[in-house]
This record gives structure tokens, C-alpha cells and sequence, in this order.
């Protein structure tokens, strides 16, 4: 059945941010100075400024997501013109998502490296470094998809009103498409009908607030790993 719960819902189920606090702000995350010394030291830098630099992208990914948010105008578009704002949104989401994907399996192998080092610092700063970016990936992961979600509820909810809409001038359930029915199977569970944001610039202003709460909690694992890459390739 299709979901049609507040959209509030869909970002609600991402992990919850820490309280606003006067403590410093985390430590920027940027790329690893290069190296030419020792092998390993140049595997674990290669490995993990590849991580990084997905991370970095997905940052921007973020930020592009919530300007495009806070600023387009969603009510004076036509149902075409929103439809394509709302997908080049989701276009960033999806880059997100192939970006976390390649960046999973460079922190696989950093945590690999760890476990292998025989320096017992090195393997400890190094598995903090992997598990703070792992983590940092894996917020940065769930937040776009949150989005997602909530883009997704708008739009069961304008295919429940259009299918109520639909019933009641033809006084029999359409089922021109897969969308049309699940909506209709929603409708029929709902004690009163579904109907679109009565303000599309109030739901997606409210979905770029919540994100930009999310993205704290993001810049404190990024954070967590900028300080322990130092580190992590210290004497490399």
C-alpha cells in the first residue's frame, strides 16, 4: 500500500543530530597530502582520499539539494515545470548514492589495511579514521534518500487526489497505470482523501530545514576522520 503519511515521517527516520552546542566546530575534511615514501603509506592514502573525495562531492551534492529546496519557486510552476525541478533533485540524490557505493569499498579496504598494520597506533588511528568517514558516507546516504522519500509522498498524494477526484466524476476506480491503483488502494483505506501541499514552497522549505539539521551530524564524522587522518598516515 502506498504510504501517505506526513512527510515529516520520511526524515524523521534518519539518524537523530546531536543538540546545538558551544563546543568548537569539527575540523574541515580535505584530501591527504601525497606521498612518495613507503608503500603502505601511499595505499593508505590513495585508499583513502578516494573515500574522501566522494565524501567531499556528496557535500556539494547536499548543499546543491538544499538550495534547489530553499529557492525554487514549486508554486508558480505547472505540474510539468515541478515535476522536472523535483527530478533534477533526485538526480543529485542518486549521485549520492553511486558516490557512497565507490567510497564503501575504499573504507572496506582502509579498515582492511588496519586490521594488517603492525603498528598498533597506526591500526587504531586508521580504523577511527574509516569508521568516522564510513559513517559520515553513511548519514550523507540516508539524508538524500530521505529527500527522496519525501518527493515521493507528494507525489502519492497528488496521485490520490487525482484518483479521487477521478472516482467521483466517473463513479468507478480508474486503473490506467500501477500509480493510479496503489493510489487508489490508499485512498480507500483513508478517512478522508488525500490532497496535495496546500503549499509546495512550505513542504520543500520544511524538507531543506530538516536536511541542514541532518548535515551537522554529518560534519561531525567528517570531522572525527579529518582529525585522525593526520594520524593514521603520520610518518608516512
Amino acid at each position: 500500500m502506498f504510504s501517505l503519511l506526513p512527510i515529516v515521517v520520511a526524515l524523521a527516520s534518519v539518524a537523530p543530530v546531536p543538540a546545538a552546542s558551544s563546543s568548537p566546530r569539527p575540523t574541515p575534511l580535505t584530501e591527504i597530502g601525497r606521498v612518495q615514501a613507503k608503500p603502505i603509506c601511499a595505499t593508505i592514502v590513495a585508499h583513502a582520499n578516494g573515500a574522501i573525495t566522494q565524501t567531499l562531492d556528496n557535500d556539494r551534492a547536499l548543499a546543491i539539494m538544499g538550495v534547489n529546496l530553499r529557492q525554487t519557486d514549486f508554486d508558480t510552476m505547472n505540474e510539468l515545470q515541478r515535476r522536472n525541478a523535483e527530478e533534477g533533485i533526485e538526480k543529485q540524490a542518486d549521485a549520492i548514492r553511486t558516490n557512497y557505493h565507490a567510497a564503501d569499498e575504499e573504507i572496506k579496504r582502509l579498515r582492511e589495511l588496519a586490521a594488517a598494520s603492525p603498528d598498533p597506533q597506526r591500526q587504531k588511528e586508521l580504523k577511527e579514521f574509516a569508521d568516522a568517514l564510513g559513517g559520515a558516507l553513511n548519514r550523507q546516504r540516508k539524508a538524500a534518500a530521505a529527500v527522496v522519500a519525501a518527493i515521493t509522498i507528494v507525489h502519492g498524494r497528488e496521485e490520490a487526489a487525482e484518483t479521487h477526484k477521478l472516482m467521483a466524476e466517473n463513479n468507478h476506480p480508474p486503473a490506467s497505470t500501477v500509480a493510479q491503483q496503489m493510489a487508489i488502494l490508499a485512498a480507500d483505506n483513508a478517512a478522508q482523501p488525500a490532497k496535495p501541499p496546500a503549499s509546495y514552497n512550505d513542504t520543500y522549505r520544511g524538507v531543506a530545514a530538516r536536511l541542514a539539521s541532518l548535515n551537522e551530524a554529518i560534519m561531525v564524522d567528517e570531522g572525527v576522520a579529518a582529525d585522525h587522518s593526520i594520524q593514521a598516515t603520520s610518518g608516512c
